[in-house]
């Protein structure tokens, strides 16, 4: 009875993992299409980006057509879109925040759809730093050198 105290104990004292702070999904993601069929495989993410990991039945051409079309339409902008070495196709567009996609064939015949989001105004580092940037913009003036001797 004692030991099995302990073990209680002991158990009681685990820390419980970290709370989620990441983004929910419709803030990293404003008006972005979906496969239909999509499948949520995992997430992951930190305070100012989120990352979801979908599967489609969808042919690897047909989702990415999907996201080419979406991503030409506002508020989006395709600023990229290229194919590795593997055969993944990588987009890269802008909107209200920036959004990576990666699109490929995955093990299981499926289509896999990685998308990663950046919601940087809610790391406070972030703002920080850049409201530092902004603050000391055209605060150099120039100013003469003296030469050696003068």
């Amino acid at each position: 009875m004692v030991a099995i105290a302990g073990l209680l104990g002991l158990a009681g004292c685990e820390q419980a993992p970290p709370p989620d702070d990441s983004p929910e999904f419709g803030e990293a993601f404003q008006d972005l299409p979906l496969p239909a069929d999509g499948k949520v495989i995992t997430r992951s993410g930190s305070r100012d980006a989120l990352q979801i990991v979908l599967e489609s039945q969808a042919s690897q051409e047909a989702v990415v057509e999907m996201y080419r079309t979406g991503l030409t339409r506002a508020p989006w902008r395709l600023v990229s879109d290229t194919r590795d070495s593997t055969g993944t196709i990588v987009l890269y567009a802008e909107g209200r925040r920036p959004l990576w996609v990666r699109v490929s064939p995955s093990d299981v015949g499926r289509t896999r759809i990685e998308l990663n989001g950046a919601v940087p105004g809610r790391d406070s580092a972030y703002v920080r730093d850049r409201q530092a940037a902004a603050d000391t913009i055209n605060t150099m003036r120039s100013r003469t050198i003296p030469r050696p001797g003068d």
